[in-house]
């Protein structure tokens, strides 16, 4: 059986989803019989993509449903109160109430800046915690 051309295969693959990753392209195409090393393989995805581009080829439609933005479940200070007439105002107030306590601890607003990017870089504020535990255990008691 003769082999397959890769650039058919790649471009059929292609065709029906630009955005698949290369790897997954690799391996469809591998099960259609493409044949060549990944590196081959490759630069014929990429060269197929940027053809398929310039010929106006539009990715495929991403689902309403995977679009859809979710609002937070609940808001980072529970402080309403019944009485309240605008409980989104108020837990409002209370971030701000919160957020101006950490500026105060942290020694102004730039250290805050940096010490929300560290949590950010962490992946949240359980990793972040961890770290700090772990720095603790590093630096002493005296930290």
């Amino acid at each position: 059986m003769p082999a397959v051309a890769a650039s058919v295969v790649v471009r059929t693959i292609l065709t029906d989803d630009i955005n698949l990753a290369a790897d997954e392209v690799i391996k469809r195409a591998r099960a259609k019989g493409a044949t060549g090393t990944d590196k081959s393989l490759r630069d014929t995805i990429y060269n197929v993509k940027s053809g398929l581009k310039k010929k106006g080829v539009k990715p495929a439609a991403v689902p309403a449903a995977a679009r859809e933005i979710k609002a937070p479940t609940a808001p980072m200070v529970a402080a309403t109160t019944p009485s309240s007439p605008s409980p989104d105002l108020t837990t409002m107030l209370a971030n701000v109430a919160l957020v101006n306590s950490v500026v105060g601890a942290c020694g102004g607003a730039e250290s805050t800046r940096k010490v929300a990017e560290a949590v950010r870089a962490c992946g949240g504020v359980e990793a972040f915690l961890q770290h700090v535990d772990l720095v603790a255990g590093i630096r002493g008691p005296s930290a």
